[in-house]
């Protein structure tokens, strides 16, 4: 497990794997993420992490940047700023999900 993640309970682990395993089964991850990137091209996001990636490169100079700083760089920054209604949606979306497949909350 990567360094600073909290340990899931056995039972949780289960049920995220049954609701993945779920997911992948009858087509519904792929729906999600392209409802996922569709909405984040529609809002803008995707182009202002890209616009913010430019930005680093050039201050940094191509030769000296890596992709590991750029991503230690960006990436908390295209968390922080996930539309909310977006993540409100999608978690939604999977508690629907998991309801019409029976699956219990945890």
């Amino acid at each position: 497990m990567a360094a600073g993640q909290p340990t899931v309970p056995s039972d949780v682990a289960r049920d995220l794997s049954i609701l993945n395993r779920k997911l992948s089964e009858t087509g519904e991850r792929d729906r999600l993420k392209q409802y996922v990137l569709s909405t984040l091209t529609e809002c803008g996001w995707r182009e202002d992490l890209k616009k913010r990636c430019i930005e680093y490169i050039q201050n940094r100079g191509i030769e000296r940047v890596t992709i590991e700083e750029i991503t230690a760089e960006i990436a908390p920054r295209g968390r922080a700023t996930l539309p909310d209604s977006l993540k409100t949606d999608l978690f939604n979306r999977l508690r629907n999900f998991a309801d019409q497949q029976g699956l219990e909350a945890a």
